[in-house]
């Protein structure tokens, strides 16, 4: 179980959270936050491109962000940072990335 906490802006109203059954699936929500930011920006693309740079920008731009993750065995939720969420965003697009390459 994980548990994504965010906060658009300074104000408290911008407080949100969401919660996924699995770390992969609350990265995949911020990716999808962010494909449907570009989608906002530029609706008449029918592709749009962007960096991994690109993406933690757009992640930067909260005034929080962070996770809680689970452990099982200590039935505790262990607390991570913005430095981890980027790194493990990294981790499962190129997971995906070489899944891709190798179903081709």
């Amino acid at each position: 179980h994980t548990i994504l906490l965010l906060q658009r802006s300074s104000a408290k109203e911008s407080r949100t959270y969401d919660d996924f059954e699995t770390v992969e699936e609350a990265l995949e929500s911020i990716i999808r936050m962010y494909e449907a930011r570009l989608k906002t920006l530029c609706p008449a693309a029918l592709h749009v491109n962007y960096s991994l740079d690109d993406l933690n920008r757009f992640i930067d731009q909260h005034k929080e962000c962070c996770m809680l993750v689970l452990d099982p065995d200590t039935n505790t939720y262990t607390s991570h940072d913005l430095a981890w969420i980027k790194s493990s965003i990294h981790s499962h697009l190129r997971k995906l990335l070489q899944m891709s390459k190798g179903s081709s």
